[in-house]
């Protein structure tokens, strides 16, 4: 099975698997269509009742039209620390439960395969707001920023880890940045989001690190039109060893509200989501 998030520039549909999809990074500067590859995928796996939707969006802008049909969406860094301790206990419940019956895989029949999206990267990676306006408050700026700083890099350092096991326990993880650099896309993380979206960028390094290393001398940096909104480069497809050009489908906000008023039905309840497997249970 498959979800269309495009087309390829031969025509053909530009198409994930699903359920069981490998993690993604989409990359791309402001204005490039990054927000719209990320609508894309959401919406084509909206309307199945086997996905669950949970996502991150410490900016409050580019998941708000989703959430009815999302069963969370942390929008504090805080909210985000939660999710990301809950998703890692449900990888550890659910790879119990496997281990129990000998089994590599999740399925969907077990419980719904949960799609993670993650927007911003750079505002997951970055300072919490709230210990800055401590600091500013209380004077005590250089061991609130440390303090703000290492948690950061423990967040990050926890979206690797989950990204490591995370597919084969029922969780795909979209992870989209418009700062698609080695500070902001960990090597430990990269190393896990193996289909690679790359939009317009600004450096021969950002297209290496959108694309993998070797690419931004043979593909160039404006290789994709300043006019060509949603138009990409996409590595890691099972059927093509090489990056291939596409554009994704550009969903407007009358269509996501209409869609989100068909599917939100389908929102699983977060009781539901990140309980543990029956087996696990008892």
């Amino acid at each position: 099975m498959a979800i269309t998030i495009g087309r390829l520039f031969d025509n053909r549909r530009l198409q994930l698997p699903w359920p069981g999809c490998p993690h993604i990074l989409v990359g791309g500067e402001t204005g490039s269509g990054k927000s719209g590859v990320n609508n894309a995928i959401i919406g084509a796996v909206a309307g199945r009742a086997d996905t669950a939707i949970v996502g991150i969006d410490l900016k409050l802008v580019e998941q708000s039209m989703w959430t009815q049909r999302f069963t969370t969406c942390a929008t504090t860094p805080g909210e985000a620390d939660h999710l990301l301790a809950d998703l890692r206990q449900l990888i550890q419940d659910r790879a119990e439960f496997l281990k129990s019956r000998g089994l590599r895989m999740w399925r969907s029949d077990f419980g719904p395969w949960i799609l993670l999206v993650v927007d911003e990267l750079a505002e997951l990676a970055g300072h919490d707001p709230d210990a800055l306006i401590e600091a500013v408050e209380t004077g005590e700026t250089s061991s609130i920023i440390r303090s703000s700083r290492n948690t950061a890099q423990v967040r990050v350092a926890l979206l690797g880890s989950l990204a490591r096991l995370a597919r084969f326990c029922g969780i795909t993880i979209v992870a989209a940045t418009q700062y698609p650099s080695a500070e902001v896309v960990d090597q430990q993380v990269r190393t896990q989001l193996t289909i690679r979206i790359m939009l317009r960028v600004a450096s021969g390094e950002q297209v290496d690190v959108c694309l993998g290393r070797g690419y931004g001398k043979r593909i160039g940096v404006r290789s994709i039109p300043v006019d060509q909104r949603g138009g990409l480069w996409i590595a890691g497809l099972p059927d093509h060893p090489e990056p291939v050009r596409g554009r994704a489908h550009f969903l407007d906000d009358d269509y996501i509200n209409r869609h989100v008023a068909r599917t939100r039905h389908l929102a699983w309840p977060a009781e539901a989501v990140f309980r543990p497997p029956m087996d696990c249970a008892a």
